[in-house]
């Protein structure tokens, strides 16, 4: 079977490689293909600890059975709906009107700072892989109003460089009651940071 692997942020600069045509047995697993990558490009093996692992936009296990035609992707550890739930861009961020029938609003800014790990920064370059980072996002707005009687949930994410003291990202919701806001916000907050594939890179 043939696979296509894609690779995203440092994990360029350990191959030299952006995408990676891979041909393996039939009943390969991951794992098999992670083996056939350490032998062609020794240096990714030092990303195996961290390593988060796709099949199409579903998150996967080095046990799960590849397919003919499948596209893998290799990621870093992440950093941490319908078009007016979601929406991830390249344009800066702005305030939105409210609805004006829920009886709190909950919206939180991410704003980028002058420091990254100790060091001034001028700005933070956003990267992602696009198609799946927009079904994750979808899979816990889904969850989210699962979880709480939500009027209305936004999330707002920015790509590209972003100077210090702009927002990156935005979510906000909105709810009869701010008890329900507030644990929503902070869950889409919390969760996006460990599910969502986007990176950061500083900009001194």
């Amino acid at each position: 079977m043939k696979v296509t692997v894609q690779l995203f942020s440092f994990l360029r600069q350990l191959t030299g490689q952006t995408e990676l045509q891979v041909v393996l047995p039939a009943a390969a697993t991951v794992g098999d293909l992670l083996t056939e990558l350490y032998r062609r490009h020794p240096r990714l093996h030092e990303a195996e600890a961290t390593m988060l692992i796709a099949i199409g936009v579903e998150f996967a296990r080095r046990q799960d059975p590849l397919q003919d035609g499948d596209v893998v992707s290799l990621m870093p550890p992440l950093q941490g709906g319908a078009p007016a739930e979601l929406e991830i861009t390249d344009q800066p961020l702005t305030a939105e009107k409210f609805t004006g029938d829920a009886g709190a609003v909950v919206i939180f800014w991410g704003v980028v700072r002058g420091q990254e790990a100790g060091q001034p920064i001028s700005a933070l370059d956003y990267s992602a892989y696009r198609e799946m980072a927009e079904h994750q996002f979808r899979k816990l707005i889904a969850e989210t109003k699962h979880r709480w009687p939500l009027k209305q949930v936004r999330v707002v994410h920015r790509l590209g460089v972003v100077p210090v003291g702009e927002a990156s990202l935005l979510v906000r919701v909105e709810s009869r009651h701010r008890g329900e806001a507030f644990a929503a916000a902070q869950f889409l907050i919390d969760e996006l940071k460990q599910k969502v594939p986007i990176w950061k890179a500083a900009v001194r």
